[in-house]
């Protein structure tokens, strides 16, 4: 994609802008917390749903930087988005069961 090389290395030196993406990162995983808490109906002082947020918060993350630093790298689109699909099952194979189903709602 073009421009993303520049694009990425606004975010690398800019001290302000990293640790501004680092917080709406924690936001978004709070809110995730909270999400999986009501959809999962765990009891008071289950840590289960804090757990898979972190771990989904992990997936997302990885997956970010995987694209991020290949499309810096100058690679195209279409080629990153297969491989990550890739990166995708590779990580899935490291999950439990357990976060897989997390929370899972039932077919409609």
């Amino acid at each position: 994609m073009e421009g993303y090389e520049r694009f990425m290395w606004v975010i690398e030196n800019a001290d302000g802008l990293k640790a501004r993406l680092w917080r709406v990162q924690q936001e978004a995983v709070r809110h995730l917390e909270a999400t999986l808490l009501e959809e999962s109906g765990a009891e008071p002082g289950d840590r289960t749903p804090v757990l898979v947020a972190g771990r989904l918060s992990w997936v997302h993350s990885t997956l970010m930087a995987y694209i991020g630093g290949e499309m810096a790298a100058g690679r195209g689109a279409a080629e990153v988005s297969r491989d990550a699909l890739v990166l995708l099952d590779d990580i899935e194979d490291l999950l439990g069961e357990k976060v897989l189903n997390y929370a899972r709602r039932a077919a409609e």
